[in-house]
């Protein structure tokens, strides 16, 4: 029998499921993967994202071409290219890791019923986390709207029937004669239309299974045991930043807990750093979780008494917001990091949410849809999670009257100023004790603005809106009950 394997955020041979499904069965198979054309053409692509997809994708042709094996890398409708390869291939099975969002899901049932109506048979998996969320449920059977008792039951849930057992590079049979692969220069003219059209061009790190694999284990030798201490702090290279390849798929999450847990068992100093990493990755799967049970995050608040927050439509301040000119060094430093890599720290990822929707008291959405397009790693289900936590509209959000200070956050967590100086020169003659609040001295250095608003003020406006959207959710629920 023949078969296609249809890549998608699943690029890498190592321990992927669904591809290990596939080749137990077939004779001879193609590796597929297919630019959606309607996901290309929203307006803006995310140049970051997109060339590091576009990496990630020659490594993996790569890593089939020295197996033998050509990596088919079309344009299209997948409910139509799907199904005209495998009458094209004359294949009886076509196998993918199943989708983690709604509009995947969507376009996964199509492809599926597209296939099935020619005959042809799928074969799809769970590979994008270890756990679904219909496998972490609550007592009653619903599902988790607070992360602490989701951990728990996630762990229970690991000590019942743990996922570290990883599917090694499989034995790949050889492929469907008659076709080849496009070389490293038509790869790379697929999109560069839209990715022309991005803009800016930060600087990413290099995609791929083997870089992967390589970061993690230069995080788990040199700096997993500091984790616990070391992740809050964006002056200093604490965290794995490996949410790039879990993003795509170029190391599996699997790979990761198994990796981590090995360590700790090897290494007991680094218990606690590895405990405090691997809660970073249940936290993602429990955004996965919330997506999956509440779809309408993605357009509206989890919390509905937030929908009524009167959000203020400032062009002008959010504009210097995105470009790093708050007058704010700390959340200056995170956005123009952001400009510069395609990523940005999550200690500074929560900051700047806080400053926008509440020193600024501009919707949320509008950031969170700036980050998924700025960001090399940016993710549907943990975009909008931390967004919402950080607006206190999501599930088990930070209380809206917790609002994050911008010059205290940089003092705690830069207290020598390093990381403000590496990104806004500007401020790089400044002591360490002006350098978070440089206008409390005189005039801020020169070619660097005033704060564009009063924190004070800010807070005590935001503190207000969101009274007043709780008490006219309170008094329309009141008015329904009568």
């Amino acid at each position: 029998m023949r078969g296609l394997h249809w890549f998608r955020n699943d690029l890498r041979l190592d321990d992927n499921q669904a591809l290990a499904a596939l080749t137990e069965r077939v004779d001879e198979w193609l590796p597929v993967f297919v630019l959606d054309s309607e996901l290309l053409a929203r307006s803006p692509v995310g140049l970051p994202r997109t060339r590091f997809l576009l990496d990630c994708l020659e490594s993996l042709r790569t890593d089939l071409a020295a197996r033998g094996v050509p990596l088919q890398v079309l344009e299209g409708r997948p409910e139509l290219v799907i199904p005209r390869l495998a009458r094209a291939t004359g294949s009886g099975l076509v196998s993918w890791n199943g989708a983690a969002t709604p509009i995947g899901r969507r376009r996964d049932a199509l492809v599926a019923e597209k296939l099935r109506r020619a005959g042809v048979e799928t074969v799809s998996r769970r590979d994008h986390t270890v756990f679904g969320p219909e496998e972490i449920r609550t007592k009653t059977g619903g599902s988790y709207s607070v992360y602490t008792p989701y951990k728990n039951a996630w762990w229970a849930a690991w000590h019942r029937e743990p996922r570290a057992v990883l599917r090694q590079s499989p034995r790949l049979p050889p492929p469907i004669p008659g076709f080849e692969a496009r070389d490293r220069s038509a790869l790379a003219q697929i999109s560069l239309g839209p990715i022309a059209q991005a803009g800016t061009t930060p600087r990413l790190p290099r995609g791929g299974e083997k870089a992967a694999r390589r970061r993690l284990a230069t995080f788990l030798a040199k700096s997993v045991a500091c984790y616990a201490i070391d992740r809050d702090r964006p002056d200093r290279d604490g965290t794995s930043r490996l949410s790039p390849y879990l993003r795509f798929g170029a190391i599996s999450i699997r790979r990761c807990v198994s990796e981590a847990l090995r360590v700790a068992r090897e290494e007991p100093s680094a218990k606690a750093g590895i405990g405090k990493w691997l809660d970073e990755l249940v936290w993602r799967e429990f955004y996965y979780g919330v997506l999956a049970h509440s779809p309408h995050v993605l357009t509206r608040s989890f919390r509905p008494e937030y929908d009524a927050l009167a959000w203020i439509d400032d062009d002008e301040a959010f504009e210097a917001w995105k470009v790093g000119r708050t007058g704010y060094p700390f959340v200056d430093a995170a956005m123009r990091q952001l400009r510069a890599t395609g990523w940005m720290h999550n200690r500074a990822r929560m900051v700047v949410a806080s400053f926008l929707t509440k020193d600024l008291l501009i919707d949320w959405r509008r950031g969170e849809r700036y980050f998924f397009d700025a960001l090399v790693d940016g993710d549907p289900a943990s975009n909008n999670g931390g967004w919402q936590w950080a607006a206190s509209t999501g599930t088990d959000a930070q209380p809206y009257f917790r609002i994050f200070n911008p010059v205290a956050q940089g003092e705690r967590w830069d207290p020598e100023g390093r990381y403000v100086r590496r990104w806004v020169p500007e401020l790089r003659g400044l002591a360490s004790d002006r350098i978070h609040a440089p206008w409390l001295h005189g005039d801020p250095p020169r070619g660097y603005p005033h704060p564009i608003v009063d924190h004070g003020m800010a807070r005590d406006r935001a503190l207000a809106a969101y009274r007043k959207a709780r008490q006219s959710a309170s008094s329309s629920r009141t008015r329904s009950s009568r």
